[in-house]
């Protein structure tokens, strides 16, 4: 092999199956409970998500196939066959209210709110009547959550799915277009050299191992390849938020102070969420750190 300098293409954005994805989405309505046992360094989540065939423990095996050699048919194979379309997980709190705990008023009026509703830097806009809360004095909290507002969260975490699926995509596809490319006939390191050499001029360079003759190893780099790019996406959708993505996080949270049932102050936090927009690029696979091959094919 020898180092050569290229002018590689940019790989073309795929995009999902979007109904295919939908229709394999499922919705588990959970508590603020779960969500904080869940995510307890986060916080108040009110919806998560996570690839349906994927656990939090998993890596990824089996949506992703490794290289091999088949010597009847003198040709490269992928194996196992990767996933075609991944179902999102959506944990979703239900609509209605959801006891919180209680907020405690603080010297100066700063708010100390309970450990099931820690907003983060989320702001915070009063209504009703604050001035109702004692300093020093605990007041019970609760979230409500409209039916509006939870089709809004399910808009934002599908999301999720579309970016999985598109990471995906981003993954398989390459390589099954070049492998349909490469005549038959070849011995095996010519065979291999049009495949890393289709790759690299499509644009899709991370998908090479650093040492693409050995075949075990292509697996375990597409499984690494495919959940950075998730994790990618999720940054940009998480922490780079713009006017145009759904809402992953509250614009801000209402908080409405009033009577309770009992006549003593209430706080009833409401999250205020942004309209989605068009499902907008959230990953970029020239941008990702992984340790892929330097050279050309051969």
């Amino acid at each position: 092999m020898t180092e050569q300098l290229t002018t590689e293409a940019v790989q073309p954005r795929p995009f999902p199956d979007r109904q295919a994805v939908l229709r394999a989405t499922v919705l588990v309505p959970v508590t603020v409970a779960h969500m904080h046992d869940a995510h307890p360094h986060r916080p108040l989540t009110l919806a998560a998500t996570e690839p349906a065939d994927v656990h939090a423990d998993a890596d990824a095996s089996g949506l992703v196939g490794g290289l091999d050699w088949d010597e009847g048919a003198r040709r490269l194979v992928v194996h196992p066959e990767p996933a075609r379309v991944v179902g999102a997980r959506i944990e979703i709190l239900t609509v209605g209210d959801h006891p919180l705990g209680y907020a405690v008023k603080q010297p100066g009026g700063e708010v100390s709110w309970p450990e099931w509703a820690q907003l983060g830097d989320t702001p915070v806009a009063w209504h009703g009547q604050p001035d109702l809360l004692t300093e020093g004095a605990a007041h019970p909290c609760r979230l409500h959550l409209t039916g509006e507002q939870r089709a809004l969260l399910v808009q934002a975490e599908g999301e999720h799915g579309l970016d999985f699926n598109e990471a995906l995509l981003r993954v398989t596809r390459p390589i099954a277009d070049a492998l349909e490319a490469i005549p038959p006939g070849l011995e095996r390191t010519a065979a291999l050299g049009r495949l890393v050499a289709a790759l690299i001029d499509g644009g899709a360079r991370y998908l090479v191992p650093a040492d693409p003759h050995d075949l075990p190893g292509w697996q375990p780099h597409l499984q690494r390849t495919l959940q950075a790019l998730d994790a990618q996406a999720r940054r940009h959708r998480d922490e780079r938020p713009t006017p145009a993505t759904a809402a992953h996080r509250p614009v801000r949270y209402d908080a409405l102070v009033r009577a309770g049932y009992d006549g003593e102050p209430e706080i009833v936090l409401t999250p205020v969420l942004r309209r989605g927009g068009q499902w907008l690029a959230a990953m970029d696979p020239a941008a990702l750190d992984l340790t892929c091959y330097r050279g050309s094919g051969w």
